[in-house]
């Protein structure tokens, strides 16, 4: 007999393959990637550590360090130094690459919105009830 919890997760993250796959197909073609795009999302806060990024997006230094580059390259991130250690190397979003990450988030909100919007009522309260549940997983 199946676990009711392993069962369910499989469901969700069935879900949420389907959303995530929805969501990369709005901004497909684009000279950035997703993986890219959730990079410079990471940066919206501000200058990162490299080492940080690698971290939060489960990749060694190395991989980090090529798309880095490639966004670099294309104009859309900068790097520095950390005020408190000079040898530590920075990455922070440039101008443009704000102006990127916002288009591609309005892109993708403006999917979702038109989907959500194709939802019965009583679809949409009970996606809304489920938010607050999703925000405790991880």
């Amino acid at each position: 007999m199946r676990d009711e919890s392993a069962e369910l997760a499989e469901q969700v993250s069935a879900a949420l393959r389907h959303l995530v796959l929805l969501l990369r197909r709005t901004v497909a073609g684009q000279p950035v990637t997703s993986q890219q795009y959730a990079v410079l999302g990471s940066l919206e806060s501000g200058p990162r550590r490299m080492s940080e990024l690698a971290e939060e997006h489960a990749v060694q230094l190395p991989t980090m360090t090529v798309q880095i580059n490639r966004l670099e390259d294309a104009g859309l991130v900068a790097r520095g130094s950390d005020p408190a250690d000079a040898r530590v190397r920075t990455v922070e979003l440039t101008g443009e690459g704000r102006r990127r990450l916002l288009a591609v988030r309005t892109a993708r909100i403006g999917r979702l919105a038109r989907e959500l919007a194709a939802l019965t009522p009583a679809e949409r309260a009970a996606l809304k009830a489920a938010l607050p549940v999703l925000a405790k997983l991880g």
